[in-house]
């Protein structure tokens, strides 16, 4: 088993809506600022050039959504190239879930792989959590993994809201058992690699 701070069975913070159906990888990080070594300080950048477009007031600039973690999206979120800086990108601006309509598959990969929740709803579900967001601005919002729950709340405390939502089982589990973390699952099976390379006449001599 992974460590605990591998383990992510629900995010909780307050979210902003995205608009926008189609919103490709070469919008959410511009293809110049691709030329890093390393993806830190993508997240100054991520949507760039549409925020340039709006002068302060894209979703991403407006005051009110400073410091929001969940991000509400759309149809088809994550689109176009296999482009890998859009996940690190999103996240080192401080996104640390999505919920949307539907995500394009290689961006999902991408995500479940950097420890990005992303989750889906039905259409029906999708309004009613904007109606909600925009009754509630400030209501603090809630992705349960292990029942697949949104709360959103409370509005009145005793009373808070569910939406289910869902993602595929295998991401599902990788997240909550922390398998996602590629490294911390290596490391923790050091001893293992290693027992099983001594037994493989080429690696003995690499592993004494």
């Amino acid at each position: 088993m992974n460590s605990k701070e591998s383990i992510i069975d629900h995010v909780a913070g307050k979210a902003f809506h995205l608009p926008g159906n189609d919103m490709d990888t070469d919008r959410i990080i511009p293809a110049r600022f691709l030329k890093c070594v390393t993806f830190k300080g993508l997240g100054v950048n991520v949507f760039k050039d549409d925020r340039a477009k709006l002068e302060g007031k894209h979703p991403f600039d407006l005051p009110e959504n400073q410091g929001r973690s969940i991000l509400v999206v759309d149809e088809n979120f994550g689109s176009g190239s296999s482009r890998e800086h859009a996940v690190p990108a999103l996240m080192q601006y401080g996104i640390k879930a999505i919920i949307g309509l539907s995500f394009a598959a290689i961006f999902r990969g991408n995500a479940v792989g950097n420890g990005l929740v992303c989750v889906e709803v039905t259409p029906k579900q999708h309004e009613h959590i904007l109606i909600m967001l925009a009754d509630h601005p400030l209501c603090d919002v809630e992705i349960d993994l292990a029942n697949m729950l949104i709360e959103l709340g409370p509005f009145i405390q005793e009373h808070p809201d569910m939406t289910p939502c869902s993602m595929p089982d295998s991401h599902r589990k990788m997240l909550t058992t922390g398998e996602w973390d590629s490294l911390a699952t290596a490391l923790e099976a050091g001893p293992l690699i290693e027992e099983t390379a001594a037994r493989i006449p080429y690696m003995a001599a690499v592993v004494a």
